[in-house]
């Protein structure tokens, strides 16, 4: 069973907070909460609130035990970006941009570790594979051979 929690519009740049659910992501509610604890960056209370939301939406669909509980997926998007003037010499303006964010947070209790296989990682294995095979075929033709 999973439950999600959604902070939108936040007044924080996106990068910022992506910093700290990286941090966050993949691990136990538990350890997550502490490390939030210590964290020294602007997004940490954020990040703390959305967690301590998603536990309460679990908690409230079904009667899960916090400890078993695992950050499935954490992310931050672009939201709106707020722009006003500032003034600037010789009569000229400059744009000030207020970068705004939606955060979310999906809280499992099923633990899945996703492997990140790449397209280069499946190569290396498609060829350490075609080398055993010609390497048996070496031997047979050998022993043929012989």
């Amino acid at each position: 069973m999973e439950a999600r929690a959604e902070f939108k519009y936040l007044r924080i740049p996106d990068r910022k907070i992506r910093v700290v659910m990286e941090l966050v992501k993949g691990k136990k509610v538990d350890i997550a909460m502490t490390a939030l604890k210590f964290t020294n960056k602007r997004g940490s209370d954020i990040v703390t609130k959305l967690l301590k939301s998603a536990i309460a939406n679990i908690t409230a669909k079904t009667g899960v035990n916090i400890e078993n509980l695992y950050i499935k997926t954490a992310y931050a998007n672009q939201g709106p970006v707020f722009k006003k003037l500032h003034a600037r010499a010789m009569g000229r303006s400059a744009v000030i941009k207020r970068k705004f964010c939606h955060a979310s947070i999906i809280v499992s209790d099923e633990f899945k570790a996703e492997s990140k296989k790449t397209k280069v990682d499946s190569a290396k294995e498609a060829v350490k594979k075609n080398v055993k095979e010609a390497r048996v075929k070496i031997a047979e033709q050998e022993k043929a051979k012989k």
